[in-house]
């Protein structure tokens, strides 16, 4: 049926429940949280402090002008500046894929620690024999996108759809849908999207609080992510790390703040890495150091997104 303009009555419906869900999502800010009473809680086996160890895998889904006509800005140099492929840029992301993910997952076995992946779909698919060792392995993959893509550029129905092929190739790979979501750039309409889909329990495109919280729009579990305990700063153009013993100094400073206040309120530390970037040898030293420290702390938690929304949705949900 359409109107007088010739539009479908169901596409003006859907113009504007999509206008009225980005409205809503974009006004409708919390700045108050938990204010001064966060519940009262300890972590499972009594600890005061989680910590999660969140590794982004995306290689093989950066922007390219063979991909997406696109010349990737972020990496160990400056972008080219003319619009071609740029193999200088793409070898640094493909070292993550090659050695840089080994490097970390021996770390890791060494450390008996347990990680989620921020994996995208065709990063996955680009190394599926890495993929099968992060499961067997025993870390969480969460889903970071098909690719790398902007989903505020998208109409709802297209970044439903993007959601969709993501989690099915995931499935594909790895045997199982994921259960958390980090998108590369959100849009208003990702966390009511996510809802639709019955695998997902919680989103981490929040760094709006030290804790998880139920988002107040959708009832979505929020698990905080964090931008600055980040080696993604050790990147032109931002280059705020220069070495190894500066991201471990700020991820010791960080862990030290929260642990002291963990004493009176439990908390949650997010510490960020990437496979192309720690993966590097003279920068795995601030992941190994990090975990050397940590493991010398009582009351501490390591472990995977997943676990930490699993315990917060039995316990608050």
């Amino acid at each position: 049926m359409l109107d007088n303009s010739g539009y479908s009555i169901s596409a003006i419906v859907t113009f504007f429940f999509e206008l009225l869900i980005g409205y809503r999502m974009s006004v409708s800010r919390d700045f108050v949280g938990y204010g001064p009473n966060p519940p009262k809680f300890l972590w499972p086996g009594g600890n005061r402090l989680a910590l999660s160890l969140v590794f982004n895998y995306e290689e093989g889904s950066e922007h390219s002008v063979v991909t997406d006509d696109t010349v990737e800005t972020i990496g160990e140099f400056g972008p080219v500046d003319t619009k071609i492929r740029d193999v200088g840029m793409e070898s640094v992301y493909e070292y993550g894929q090659r050695v840089g993910i080994w490097r970390i997952l021996n770390l890791l076995r060494r450390h008996n620690a347990k990680a989620t992946f921020y994996a995208t779909a065709r990063a996955l698919e680009a190394n599926e024999n890495a993929a099968k060792a992060i499961i067997h392995d025993g870390h969480e993959i969460c889903d970071h996108g098909f690719s790398w893509t902007e989903l505020f550029k998208m109409s709802a129905d297209e970044e439903r759809e993007e959601i969709k092929k993501s989690v099915e190739l995931i499935e594909s790979i790895t045997g199982r849908k994921p259960v958390g979501f980090y998108a590369r750039e959100p849009s208003p309409n990702t966390i009511a999207l996510l809802k639709e889909f019955s695998n997902f329990i919680y989103d981490s495109d929040s760094y709006a609080d030290d804790i998880p919280y139920f988002e107040r729009n959708t009832g979505m579990l929020i698990i905080p992510y964090a931008p600055d305990s980040n080696d993604f700063h050790f990147l032109n153009p931002i280059n705020r790390f220069s070495n190894s013993r500066d991201f471990l100094i700020y991820l010791k400073d960080s862990f030290d703040t929260l642990y002291m206040e963990s004493v009176q309120q439990s908390k949650m530390m997010s510490a960020a890495f990437h496979i192309r970037i720690t993966g590097r040898p003279g920068r795995l030293p601030a992941l190994d150091e990090f975990l050397n420290y940590v493991k010398n702390k009582s009351k501490v938690w390591i472990t995977t997104r997943e676990e930490i929304a699993r315990f917060w949705i039995e316990k608050f949900g």
